[in-house]
């Protein structure tokens, strides 16, 4: 790791913190995390496709399909783990690749000062301000690393070629920048001028108590929907807790005993801005040190639990070949002539996990890969990762007890989800159908004269005023969530003054929508925000001719491996 931080010391020792003394990167890496990786990565030739004329080769799509994986989560907040999020991150590091040909064709490299100032925008921290030091470093540790699988050479690789796409897109985006502010002022108008509405809600609440289905009816919706009540794959698992809390003193131990002396040294290295609460206030020099020490420690002490974790499961493999499998009994063998305790999952499904199991995504996706009937695997090793599994907080060696297979059910044991199922599904309908027909005879009556409170009284429905609001705006009035506010933005948006809605969807029934007036944009507010509006319109308008450009780019340069037509997109 100290080599690891000298090849970047330039930028990322103004970052990492004290828990990176210790060698973290190895055995973090996705490879050694799971024992899992791509069918090429286990041939010696394989075809990869080509960009600019040159193959791919394993360590460069390697190394871009990290870097895709850390772009994907700074996008979506998640990781990818399954097999469709898998394609999207392939496609994703091939066009990496030709972001990389195009950078070496036109002479880019990004300075380590752009990727300093690329790594505090990730963070949304102002140029002229330090690093939060120690958040960084918990983000390094808990989701680069542990949850996510990657290194600091990934992050560093990430934010240099990130860096530099931007000089690129400076370049080849310049046409999207043309935007004049007189165009500017038109689109500002219409995304902010205000609109006073009305509406009429259907909530399904007020058509429940119609819904009551026959037995016949509740059968033939069950028939119908049979495959949604289907049970999913499901797994039980035998697995064995290394807690880093039973190797604290060999943390310490490991340490030594000037690790304040070690914690006070970073502490001064990094300055007193770089260690703030949660409320973004400075803290002291007592509570930075103890909080780095703390930290030291815990990370120390995970250390040592995946060391036993790692020695427990090497020691499970032994004696093992095709005469002498391994059974679903060797865990237990193992744990008992170590005083360990082994526990016993109840069935579960991938998709919602298992609550005794603390783990990653990707980590479950591993425990469902288990097997004990694969055909080209007589030793049954497949009943075993072949790594331990890092969680939140603990190590874990597990093995696969028994997988249950896919199965229908009878109504009679989920006839109370059916039921609720069904009554949703029914005042939903009944919902939509009397908003439609309310939303057809608006736009009629309103047609022929007639005001929107007259039509709605004729059918004893009480309109609801709102509060003005934009196109633009993001706080939904009382009454609506997130998502029905924006349905009734993108709605009404297109109205003119003094009509009506189609029916509106929403999360609990709909609604139809009155247009009664557009206000004028408040022309001082305008002044002020206009010029970071023209700002922010020239950047996006960059960022798609750049995007245009970079994927007449990609089909020039890109040619995909054969029977993956993916890249080429």
């Amino acid at each position: 790791m100290i080599g690891t931080i000298r090849r970047h010391q330039k930028w990322l020792w103004g970052i990492i913190i004290a828990a990176t003394i210790f060698s973290f990167v190895y055995y973090l890496s996705p490879t050694q995390r799971y024992g899992a990786g791509q069918g090429y990565r286990d041939s010696s030739n394989p075809d990869l496709g080509s960009v600019n004329g040159e193959p791919i080769t394993v360590d460069q799509l390697r190394a871009a399909e990290r870097e895709a994986r850390l772009f994907y989560f700074l996008r979506t907040h998640v990781w990818p783990d399954s097999a469709e999020q898998t394609k999207q991150i392939r496609n994703m590091a091939e066009q990496g690749l030709v972001v990389q040909s195009l950078l070496k064709d036109y002479h880019i490299t990004a300075t380590t000062e752009a990727a300093a100032r690329f790594t505090k925008q990730i963070f949304g921290v102002p140029p002229d301000q330090s690093m939060p030091l120690d958040k960084f470093n918990d983000w390094v540790q808990n989701e680069l690393m542990r949850r996510g699988g990657l290194t600091l050479d990934d992050f560093d690789r990430f934010a240099r070629h990130q860096a530099a796409q931007d000089y690129l897109m400076s370049l080849f985006g310049m046409s999207g920048k043309l935007i004049t502010p007189k165009e500017a002022e038109f689109f500002y108008r219409r995304e902010n001028e205000p609109m006073v509405t009305d509406i009429v809600s259907f909530p399904t609440s007020n058509f429940y108590a119609a819904t009551a289905p026959s037995d016949a009816e509740l059968q033939d919706y069950f028939t119908k929907h049979e495959a949604e009540y289907r049970l999913p794959d499901r797994v039980q698992i035998n697995f064995v807790v290394f807690e880093p809390s039973n190797y604290m003193a060999k943390a310490d131990t490991l340490l030594g005993t000037n690790v304040s002396e070690k914690a006070a040294e970073l502490y001064h290295q990094q300055g007193p801005d770089a260690f703030k609460d949660e409320s973004g206030k400075n803290l002291s020099e007592t509570e930075a040190v103890a909080k780095l020490q703390k930290q030291m420690r815990q990370y120390a002490a995970f250390q040592e639990a995946r060391k036993a974790a790692n020695e427990f499961l090497s020691t499970l493999t032994l004696g093992h070949d095709d005469t002498h499998p391994f059974s679903t009994s060797d865990l237990a063998k193992l744990a008992k002539t170590r005083n360990l305790a082994v526990k016993t999952t109840e069935p579960f499904d991938e998709k919602d996990g298992c609550k005794d199991l603390v783990l990653p995504a990707k980590a479950m996706h591993v425990l469902f890969s288990l097997r004990d009937d694969a055909p080209d695997d007589p030793e049954k090793a497949m009943l075993y990762p072949s790594s331990p599994l890092p969680g939140e907080t603990n190590v874990y060696v597990a093995g696969l007890q028994k997988r249950f297979p896919s199965q229908l059910q009878l109504l009679a044991s989920v006839r109370d989800q059916v039921l609720k199922d069904y009554r949703d599904s029914k005042a939903l309908a009944l919902a939509k159908d009397a908003g439609d027909k309310f939303a057809g005879a608006a736009q009629v009556g309103l047609q022929q004269g007639k005001s929107f409170d007259a039509l709605c009284a004729a059918q004893n429905l009480k309109p609801v005023a709102l509060s003005p609001f934009a196109l633009v705006a993001t706080n939904p009035p009382p009454g609506l969530d997130r998502l029905s506010f924006q349905h009734l933005q993108e709605s009404v948006f297109s109205l003119p003054a003094e009509a009506s809605s189609r029916f509106i969807p929403t999360t609990d029934g709909g609604m139809v929508a009155y247009m009664k007036a557009r206000l004028a944009v408040d022309a001082d507010r305008m002044k002020q925000e206009l010029p970071y509006y023209l700002a922010r319109m020239r950047e996006q308008r960059q960022v798609a001719a750049f995007q245009e450009w970079l994927s007449r780019q990609i089909q020039l340069r890109l040619i995909p491996p054969p029977g993956d037509q993916t890249g080429a997109g």
